[in-house]
């Protein structure tokens, strides 16, 4: 048996109030336009740090080992929410996302935790892709230019998130959704760094 995991960070919170006018302006201006969106629930809201995909059932307990030893390696830490734009572009959208800040701790994070799933044999091949972090928050159903429905919103402060934990999810679709539900909570129980680590400006995924 199978099942399809994810690490991410959850980010419902505080994006349940900062972005919510937002995210109703936005669904008003798309029922206008007769842009067919599904919305992602914002009790769904989260920033995907490895996708691991239909994983065996057996796995699990070595993942959650691996994810509980690299947190042990990093401390919490906040990462800016903002700017919105549009997969595979605003003019040809099929999925619509928020801004997420690039910084070098998190992506540390990510190669760290990777590096030892790869080593312990839990994934096959590190992503190939440059990790652009970002927060999905609603899909088409057809392509459509999407230009002048964000454009109010672009390069807008959504606030940020504190980032105190990673967690395993497993997905799994019930109705329209996805149904994330956590396996595993795991705080992130480094020692404290005397110098703050350096961060880069949010880059459009």
């Amino acid at each position: 048996m199978t099942r399809r995991l994810f690490f991410a960070l959850n980010a419902t919170d505080p994006l349940s109030e900062s972005f919510l006018p937002t995210y109703k302006k936005l669904k008003i201006n798309a029922d206008r336009r007769e842009i067919n969106v599904k919305w992602v629930p914002v009790d769904n809201f989260h920033i995907t740090v490895s996708f691991l995909g239909e994983q065996p059932e057996e796995n699990i307990p070595a993942l959650m080992e691996a994810l509980k030893e690299v947190c042990t390696l990093f401390t919490p830490f906040d990462l800016k929410i903002e700017d919105m734009g549009a997969f595979s572009n605003e003019h040809d959208a099929r999925v619509l996302w928020l801004g997420v800040q690039n910084k070098r701790y998190l992506g540390e994070f990510k190669y760290a935790l990777d590096d030892l799933l790869l080593e312990r044999g839990l994934i096959q091949h590190p992503d190939a892709r440059e990790f652009k972090p970002h927060l999905t928050f609603g899909r088409l159903r057809n392509p459509r230019s999407v230009k002048d429905m964000i454009s109010p919103f672009k390069r807008k402060s959504f606030g940020k998130i504190h980032v105190s934990e990673i967690v395993l999810y497993e997905s799994k679709l019930q109705g329209v959704f996805p149904v994330y539900t956590p396996i595993l909570r795991c705080p992130l129980s480094g020692e404290e760094k005397l110098v703050e680590e350096e961060a880069f400006p949010i880059i459009a995924p």
